[in-house]
């Protein structure tokens, strides 16, 4: 029983879809955001938006695997996440360039650009150990809520925050409690995600 709830804790909270919750959260959700484009307009970078930072990562994954670049979709081996890796930073960087481009730069852009920046910092951290991509996205989450929090005061995301804090603490159990990793590496992978994005957010 629990070692199903972990794996679906896992699953759930997976790095492309925290990211993803992420955005989305303050694309629905903040008021500045929300009110920038029409409707239309509004749902169709939405969607842009889902499909180059979801889609197409699962999608490039999906085909590592099918040609034997990587052995398994949860890439438990860190030196084959290399590749994969690189490609997700390369969609993002390109997601953000066409945010640029279309003047939805901000807080949406910032908080992908912290995502990039983690994950070359998690390639190049695994060439010597390994660290928890899924703590650098509980990480990455708190850290954007604890600034909205602080900067802004909106009560639905001192909300999340206080949600994500709970479900940081859940996620790590949980990969703990599969032995997908050490609690330093859980750690450390939660520390350089909210450190990651506290600074780039912060720099704003």
């Amino acid at each position: 029983m629990l070692k199903s709830f972990a794996k679906l804790t896992s699953v759930l909270c997976h790095p492309l879809l925290l990211m993803n919750f992420g955005l989305f959260s303050i694309m629905f959700w903040h008021p500045y955001f929300v009110s920038k484009f029409f409707e239309t307009q509004f749902y169709t970078i939405s969607m842009f938006v889902s499909i180059n930072t979801l889609i197409l990562p699962m999608l490039s994954v999906y085909l590592l695997k099918r040609f034997g670049l990587i052995d398994d979709f949860a890439m438990s081996n860190p030196k084959q996440r290399l590749l994969p890796y690189s490609i997700m930073i390369g969609i993002v960087g390109l997601t953000m360039f066409q945010l640029y481009k279309i003047d939805y730069a901000g807080l949406p852009m910032w908080f992908m650009g912290a995502c990039a920046i983690s994950l070359m910092a998690n390639v190049l951290i695994n060439l010597k150990f390994t660290i928890s991509t899924h703590g650098i996205g509980t990480g990455g989450l708190v850290a954007l809520y604890a600034y909205i929090s602080y900067t802004e005061h909106l009560l639905l995301f001192k909300l999340l925050l206080i949600g994500f804090v709970l479900v940081s603490g859940i996620v790590m159990w949980a990969r703990l409690y599969l032995q997908a990793h050490t609690e330093k590496e859980v750690y450390t992978g939660f520390l350089l995600g909210f450190a990651t994005t506290s600074l780039v957010l912060l720099g704003l």
